[in-house]
C-alpha cells in the first residue's frame, strides 16, 4: 500500500496527527497494536483531564466541546477534584474513533503489530521506506509512507525506526538544568494500572481512623495530614456511578523498567495486582455498598487480564525520547522570553513540573520549582538522525525533567496535531519536516485554533488572536506569565495596541 502518511500508535497524539494530516487533504493510515484508539484517554483509563483547563487549543478543544456536548455541559464533567473536566473511557474511545471516521482519507488499523521497517540512509540519516505489519486477520502488509509519524505509548517505534533515543533523567549538566540528579538516572517515571469502578448501592465508610489499617505498601496513601475516604474516592469522581482509581505516591504507582519490552509482561502484572489489592482495602473500609471493577467499560482482552474494568493499557507518564533538532529544556521554560524557542512554538500548556518517581528505590527526590505555562517548539518533533520522520505523544525532544509536564493529555495532543500538519505540508510541498517554512506550519495550527503561545485572556474566537499570537512570536510583545498552582496563566497585557502592530511573519526555518 502507498499512502501519504504513517502514523504508529492511535494515541491521543496519533489520533491527532491523524485528524490534522486529513483535514488537509493528505491519506493517512493508522497502526494501532490494541482495539482501541484513544491511549491514555481512553485505553489507558486516564479519563481525567490534566492542565489547559482555560486553553481550550484546537484538537483538544474540540474533544472537549464533544464530551461536553454528550453529557450535557461544562458542570456535567466537573465530577471529581483533580480536574475539571472528568468523563468515561469509553466516551472518549468512541468520540475519538467517530471523529477519525468522518475523515474519509483515514484508515485505521487496529490490533496489528509493526514487524519492521525498512531503513535507507541519506547522508547519515534515516529514511523510512516502507513499514511491514500483521494486521488483526493475521494477514502480513506492506505499507510505503511519504513521512511517518511516531506516536506510540513506549516509543517503541523510536527504537525500531533505528533512531538514538533516551529516557530518564539526564542528568544535570546535559542541557544546564540547575536541578535534577548530578549524574544520569535512566529510570523511567513509575507507571499506574488504571482502574474505572463503579459503586454498588450507598456507599458508606467506616469512621475507623485510616491509620489503623494502612501499612505496608498502602501506608500514607491517604496523605499526612489524612484526607477521609470518601474525599480519596471523589478524587476522580466520574459522570454517573464510576470513579477513576488512579492515586499518585502511595496507591497503585508501580516502579520498572518498561523502556526493556523483555521487561514488561512481569511488571504489568504486578501492577494489576497491586490495583486489584488496592480495591480490595477500599472494599474493606466500607459498611455498606460496594465498589467494583466497572463491567461494560473495557473489551476484556490479554493485556487486561480478562478483568473487568482494569484498563486495556497501563498509563505510562514517560516515553523513549527522540534527540531532536531543538530539545525544550528547563531554562526555556523558566525564562521564556530569552529562550530562541520560544519562536518556533507549536503547542502550549500550563501544567506544574510533575514526577512520579516515589516507588523508584533510586529517587533523587527533586524539589521542582514553580513554572510558568509553557510552549513547545516544533524543533522537538523532529529527529535529529531522521529524514521523513516526526515524533509525537511523548516521544518529543524534552529534557527528563520537562517531560515532567509536556506528558499531559492536551499536550501530547496539540504536539499530534502538530506532527500532523508538518507531515501534510511535507507532502504538499515534497519536502522533509526539518525543510518546511515554521511560519507557515504556524499559520495552518493557528487556523485550527491552537494556541501557540499560552494566551489565557485571548481565545480564538477572538478577532486579534491570530493577529496578536503572531506578534508574540515574532518578539513584538510580551506575554505576562505567572505561576499559578496547578494551573499557570500568560496574560496579553494591552491587546488592541498589540493588534495594530506591524508584525515581520517572514519565513521562518530550522
Amino acid at each position: 500500500m502507498q499512502t501519504d502518511i504513517a502514523v504508529i500508535g492511535g494515541s491521543a497524539s496519533g489520533v491527532a496527527a491523524a485528524i490534522q494530516a486529513a483535514r488537509m487533504g493528505c491519506r493517512v493510515h493508522i497502526l494501532e497494536e490494541g482495539p482501541w484508539v484513544g491511549g491514555m484517554l481512553s485505553a489507558a483509563g486516564v479519563s481525567a483531564i490534566d492542565g489547559n483547563h482555560e486553553l481550550p487549543s484546537g484538537l483538544w478543544g474540540e474533544f472537549r466541546s464533544r464530551l461536553r456536548e454528550h453529557y450535557g455541559g461544562p458542570g456535567a464533567l466537573e465530577t471529581g477534584w483533580v480536574s475539571n473536566t472528568q468523563f468515561n473511557p469509553r466516551t472518549a474511545e468512541n468520540i475519538l474513533r467517530s471523529m477519525l471516521e468522518a475523515e474519509p482519507g483515514i484508515q485505521l488499523h487496529t490490533g496489528c503489530s509493526i514487524d519492521s521497517m525498512e531503513q535507507v540512509s541519506e547522508q547519515g540519516r534515516i529514511r523510512i521506506a516502507s513499514i511491514q505489519f500483521t494486521g488483526s486477520d493475521g494477514q502480513s502488509c506492506l505499507l510505503r509512507p511519504e513521512t511517518l509519524i511516531l506516536a506510540d505509548e513506549f516509543g517503541d517505534s523510536v527504537e525500531m525506526a533505528g533512531l538514538e533515543w533516551h529516557g530518564g533523567l539526564e542528568g544535570r549538566t546535559a542541557y544546564g538544568e540547575s536541578i535534577g540528579p548530578e549524574h544520569p538516572l535512566k529510570h523511567p517515571q513509575d507507571l499506574t494500572w488504571t482502574a474505572t469502578l463503579e459503586a454498588k448501592g450507598e456507599l458508606e465508610f467506616s469512621h475507623t481512623s485510616p491509620s489503623s489499617v494502612l501499612s505496608g505498601e498502602f501506608a500514607g496513601l491517604l496523605g499526612n495530614p489524612e484526607i477521609s475516604w470518601e474525599r480519596f474516592l471523589n478524587y476522580g469522581k466520574l459522570p454517573g456511578k464510576y470513579y477513576m482509581l488512579n492515586w499518585p505516591i502511595a496507591g497503585n504507582d508501580l516502579y520498572g523498567d518498561y523502556f526493556s519490552p523483555g521487561a514488561r509482561p512481569d511488571m504489568f502484572r504486578r501492577a494489576r495486582e497491586k490495583t486489584l489489592r488496592l480495591i480490595k482495602l477500599i472494599n474493606s473500609q466500607l459498611i455498606s455498598g460496594e465498589i467494583v471493577p466497572a463491567e461494560h467499560i473495557y473489551p476484556l482482552t490479554e493485556t487486561n487480564d480478562y478483568t473487568p474494568g482494569l484498563a486495556l493499557i497501563p498509563y505510562i507518564r514517560e516515553s523513549k525520547r527522540i534527540y531532536g533538532l531543538q530539545t525544550l529544556a528547563l531554562n526555556d521554560i523558566l525564562e521564556p522570553d530569552s529562550s530562541p524557542l520560544t519562536t518556533f512554538a507549536i503547542a502550549s500548556g500550563d501544567y506544574p513540573l510533575d514526577h512520579h518517581r516515589s516507588q523508584d528505590p533510586d529517587d533523587p527526590e527533586i524539589r521542582f520549582p514553580r513554572i510558568p505555562p509553557f510552549s513547545l517548539p516544533y524543533g522537538s518533533l523532529i529527529p535529529r538522525d531522521g529524514v521523513n520522520i516526526l515524533a509525537a505523544e511523548k516521544s518529543v525532544s524534552v529534557s527528563g525533567l520537562v517531560n515532567g509536564c509536556t506528558r499531559l493529555q492536551p499536550v501530547v495532543m496539540q504536539a499530534g496535531q502538530a506532527a500532523g500538519a508538518a507531515a501534510a505540508l511535507c507532502v504538499r510541498q515534497n519536502t522533509t519536516p526539518a525543510q518546511i517554512n515554521v511560519r507557515e506550519l504556524q499559520s495552518e495550527l493557528l487556523d485550527g485554533g491552537v494556541y501557540l503561545m499560552p494566551s489565557h485572556n485571548l481565545a480564538p474566537d477572538d478577532n486579534r488572536f491570530k493577529k496578536i499570537q503572531k506578534v508574540l512570536l515574532t518578539g513584538g510583545g510580551i506575554l505576562r506569565r505567572e505561576s499559578v498552582n496547578w494551573a499557570n496563566r500568560g496574560y496579553v497585557d494591552n491587546p488592541d495596541s498589540l493588534f495594530k502592530k506591524e508584525i515581520p511573519w517572514n519565513s521562518l526555518f530550522l
